[in-house]
């Protein structure tokens, strides 16, 4: 069974598309279309766990153990109250 799939358009600023190409070609992605679809696998998961309740996105630095927050404003409209 085939993969079935659509093409679309979209409508970049100049800052937006500057970003889509840097991302696609710092993450070695093969088209902006790839570096797009896992962009949108991230947002979902992220989307999913601040349905969940989760509100808060941390990172670590594997080689000095720092640890920063990431906020996003959106997620945190998801949560269930």
């Amino acid at each position: 069974m085939g993969l079935k799939t659509k093409r679309v358009a979209f409508t970049f600023d100049e800052t937006s598309l500057r970003t889509l190409e840097q991302m696609t070609e710092e993450g070695k992605y093969t088209s902006m279309a790839d570096c797009v679809r896992e962009s949108l696998q991230i947002t979902r998961a992220l989307s999913t766990l601040a349905g969940h309740g989760f509100s808060e996105l941390h990172v670590r630095n594997q080689h000095t153990s720092e640890d920063i927050e990431i906020v996003v404003p959106r997620f945190r409209l998801l949560r269930r109250v």
